[in-house]
């Protein structure tokens, strides 16, 4: 290093402007190479196969992989709920407008007696029946609980998916200002004694067999069956909604026949 001869400037000038000369007669082909300017070589990547080639793939795509599976997870899981989301025969709205109705505490009792006269209108071999209770006691909605709840009573008469309700005398909280009853609720006067309907649409539960199959001995005389009227402001799809309503017409009137088609369903 020491005995190394420093380049001068003006050799360095030179030098670096006969690199630039010779680069440009290489570019043009006039030359192969040149001896101011070194080779540079270049390693020959070798074509991988099998194993090695997937990896490298993966390595060099894995955010496009990532973002592909996550939206593919997301896809089979939509798919697994709406598979396997239980498929009722019967879908009812227990409602309860009054403190005093005790309804909630007989969700499951009357979901298991509804079970007893209802068919298996799937054809599935089994009969279910959904009962789905609303506590609509609340005169302000002071709390999220309250809320919540008129949230879902407004969801479900909107949808109106469940065309069976039971609920008490307080209807009226929310059916709103209606005239007559039978805007809101098909009448049963020639499906029924008249002692056991209230104003001509409403089947009083307490004068039926079911609700001794429901174990609801001291069922007051202000709990009512109702199936409800078409009408033009619900969400769903007519067509379903109109199976709905026969399907909760037939389990009505069974009710009223005191027609137990399934005798053995078991009621704990």
């Amino acid at each position: 290093m020491a005995n190394q001869k420093r380049e001068t400037p003006e050799e360095k000038a030179r030098r670096e402007r006969q690199e630039y000369i010779d680069l440009l007669k290489m570019k043009q082909g006039l030359i192969e190479e040149s001896e101011l300017i070194p080779e540079i070589g270049y390693e020959e990547i070798p074509e991988l196969h099998g194993w090695a080639k997937v990896k490298n793939y993966i390595y060099h795509n894995k955010w496009f992989i990532l973002l592909g599976a996550f939206f593919a997870a997301v896809v089979i899981i939509l798919l697994v709920q709406i598979l396997t989301k239980e498929k009722y025969d019967l879908n009812v709205l227990l409602i309860a407008n009054k403190k005093s109705s005790d309804l909630g505490v007989h969700t499951d009792q009357l979901e298991r007696a509804l079970e007893k006269y209802c068919p298996d209108f799937d054809g599935n071999g089994k009969v279910n029946v959904s009962v789905n209770y609303i506590d609509n006691t609340m005169d302000e909605v002071a709390t999220q609980y309250d809320q919540a709840n008129k949230q879902k009573l407004t969801a479900e008469l909107t949808l109106a998916e469940a065309q069976l309700i039971i609920t008490d005398d307080g209807y009226s909280k929310f059916t709103g200002s209606l005239n007559e009853i039978t805007e809101i609720f098909l009448e049963q006067s020639e499906n029924a004694p008249s002692d056991m309907l209230y104003d001509n649409c409403g089947v009083i539960m307490n004068k039926t067999g079911f609700a001794k199959e429901a174990r609801w001995s001291k069922c007051p005389d202000d709990i009512m069956l109702f199936v409800r009227e078409e009408l033009n402001n619900g969400s769903g799809s007519i067509k379903e909604n109109a199976k709905n309503r026969e399907r909760a017409s037939i389990v009505l009137q069974n009710i009223i026949d005191n027609n137990i088609i399934n005798p053995d369903t078991v009621n704990d």
